[in-house]
């Protein structure tokens, strides 16, 4: 019952964001008329950019198997990647995750519990990196524009202190009746499997720097596409926010909440919500395209490779 109430929620919650979208979008048409893109070249970097993302989930998730003692080919990891991010797409919840976990289970006789708590521990560096990253560039933007949003400071600031506490502290944890809070709880009692190898804590500590940063050079894309100027800072505060959306994330692939972040944030910067959800839309419209032709494809390769036990 809890998973079918949590279906209805995700589903209640982008009706109701694609509704505030569309009503905006109708409302401020002309605005929207008036955009051009003025550099058709970046759409292919920002393509790049996209694929390469998966390229680090991919590396990643071969690191957290080899660990397991499981060898899978980089080939074979780059497509589940792609299939995960494709069924995050169309299924609420980051379904990708147990399409992913299922493949694993299936083909590599890797458990189900075992995948989701480790890519579960590895959040916790993730949150870290990503608040560490807000709060300096929060600091970054007051000191050369005098703004501040006390509201996300306070946020980065919140998980910052729940991921050390997580680092420094970890003890097993109760299941709670709250959905967010449960999602902390799995993700404190998951670090105990990867808090005691160094090589995987390194890993996942470069990678999550790595995807930050390209989340923050792909966002500049988005703005630039349309002639709009951010700079790196204002873009790297920005994507920070957006890889706290993972806790929240109960639309498929964070649909409407993505999108809702970044116009919040970018309005804090002075950012137009015209501006930001263009770039916004330009992004995810990229995602869509990508994973929608990959995606199908892949899972079929993937789905008709037999297991090595059979």
């Amino acid at each position: 019952m809890k998973k079918f109430y949590k279906r209805i929620i995700s589903i209640l919650v982008l009706i109701v964001l694609t509704t505030l979208a569309y009503l905006y979008l109708k409302n401020n048409i002309e605005t929207f008329r008036s955009l051009k893109i003025v550099s058709p070249i970046l759409l292919l970097l920002l393509i790049a950019l996209f694929l390469s993302t998966y390229i680090l989930i991919a590396y990643l998730t071969r690191m957290i198997l080899k660990t397991m003692k499981i060898s899978i080919s980089n080939r074979e990891s780059f497509m589940l990647s792609i299939v995960t991010g494709f069924y995050n797409l169309i299924t609420p919840l980051r379904g990708g995750l147990a399409a992913r976990a299922l493949y694993l289970k299936k083909n590599h006789q890797f458990s189900y519990t075992d995948f989701i708590s480790s890519v579960a521990a590895s959040y916790v560096i993730i949150f870290l990196v990503a608040s560490v990253t807000g709060l300096s560039t929060a600091l970054l933007i007051f000191i050369k524009k005098q703004i501040i949003n006390w509201i996300l400071v306070t946020i980065f600031f919140i998980v910052f202190l729940a991921m050390m506490s997580i680092i420094l502290f970890s003890k097993k944890l109760k299941e709670s009746k709250y959905f967010l809070i449960n999602k902390i709880i799995m993700i404190s009692n998951s670090w105990n499997i990867i808090r005691k190898k160094p090589r995987i804590i390194i890993a996942v500590s470069l990678i999550a720097i790595t995807q930050l940063l390209i989340s923050a050079l792909m966002l500049k894309l988005q703005f630039s596409v349309f002639g709009f100027h951010i700079s790196f800072v204002e873009a790297l505060f920005i994507s920070s926010i957006g890889s706290l959306s993972l806790l929240i994330s109960i639309t498929p692939a964070g649909l409407g909440i993505n999108e809702a972040i970044t116009v919040f944030s970018a309005l804090t910067l002075g950012i137009s919500p015209a501006q930001s959800l263009s770039a916004a839309l330009l992004g995810r419209a990229a995602q869509i395209i990508i994973l929608f032709i990959l995606g199908p494809i892949f899972s079929f390769i993937l789905f008709r490779i037999k297991s090595p036990m059979k």
